[in-house]
């Protein structure tokens, strides 16, 4: 028999908010959908590009702790435009484990500003362009996140696609040349295919800070402040953004599912890994049938007493 305990509190948290006032936001690389896709990354030193050949890029990229199972095609390639050095063409996952021991202030995208060697040490170049553009075809749904997504829709609730790619617009490649970036386009398409198109669009950092793009776009300037913010990503880096840039500083819940491979279970779209009330008090790792130290909404606890009292049915 379960416990009187568990009904009254089942899915009281995350989710007792109104669906209006409830904020979906999905990450799209191996959230959504798994993708293919390579960022070109340059270290630079004193302003220079450091690495002359495929040995000394490969050699880099084992101190990084990265293998050579990373690489995606070209692979390592010399880029003329750039003295001839080398540069390697890593998956979004090498690239974040590149990213988390490389300080922010000295990581660079190409279009932006370059690396001006004022630090001394090692700075990175990324270059986002080769995935400038999404394959629809290709890519492969990720069954419960979507499903997630279509249930947010269907409740009301507001959804969007918040991604590290460049959403639209002009972009510039490591060897200078101009693009278009389509990912917006490509991943509506995608998605609307899959009968769960965002209905508030898709938003690209261009490899920044979710959590400022989010705070920002979906808490700040909303016309209709949240109650909750629910955010979906499988990338440490960007959990550790939305948690350290929102976590008690929104007037609203934040419900962050992930890090880990949505597609594989190691994280579940149904079930935050973190949740955080407006003052910023944690339940870091609770899942929600593990009530210790949980804030339920008191509406939801009375309509189950009634109900189970035969008040209400």
């Amino acid at each position: 028999m379960r416990r009187l305990v568990d009904i009254l509190f089942e899915e009281a948290v995350p989710g007792d908010a109104p669906p209006e006032k409830q904020v979906h936001l999905f990450d799209f690389d191996d959230t959504l959908g798994v993708t293919t896709n390579a960022n070109a990354v340059m270290v630079y030193r004193d302003g220079k590009p450091v690495h002359k050949s495929k040995a000394e890029v490969e050699a880099w990229m084992k101190s990084m702790g990265v293998g050579t199972n990373a690489l995606l095609d070209p692979g390592i390639v010399a880029i003329p435009e750039k003295d001839g050095a080398f540069s390697a063409y890593v998956s979004s996952a090498g690239l974040a484990k590149i990213q988390s021991q490389i300080p922010k202030e000295r990581q660079f995208a190409t279009g932006f500003k370059m690396p001006t060697g004022a630090s001394g040490e090692d700075e990175v170049l990324v270059d986002y362009t080769p995935s400038s553009s999404t394959d629809v075809a290709a890519t492969k749904p990720i069954a419960s996140t979507i499903d997630k997504l279509k249930k947010a829709n269907a409740s009301g609730a507001k959804t969007a696609v918040v991604t590290a790619r460049t959403a639209g617009g002009e972009v510039e490649d490591i060897h200078g040349k101009k693009l278009t970036a389509t990912n917006a386009k490509d991943m509506e398409d995608f998605l609307t295919k899959q009968g769960a198109k965002p209905n508030a669009g898709v938003f690209g950092v261009s490899g920044g800070n979710k959590g400022e793009k989010i705070k920002n776009q979906f808490v700040d300037q909303a016309a209709q402040k949240p109650e909750e913010v629910h955010f979906y990503d499988d990338l440490s880096k960007n959990t550790v953004d939305v948690e350290q840039n929102m976590a008690g500083k929104i007037p609203a819940e934040l419900h962050i599912y992930g890090p880990g491979e949505f597609a594989h279970d190691e994280a579940d779209p149904n079930r935050p890994d973190k949740s955080f009330d407006p003052s910023g008090e944690a339940e870091a790792g609770k899942k929600p049938a593990e009530n210790s130290g949980r804030r339920y909404s008191l509406d939801p606890i009375l309509e189950r007493w009634s109900r189970l009292a035969g008040i209400k049915s």
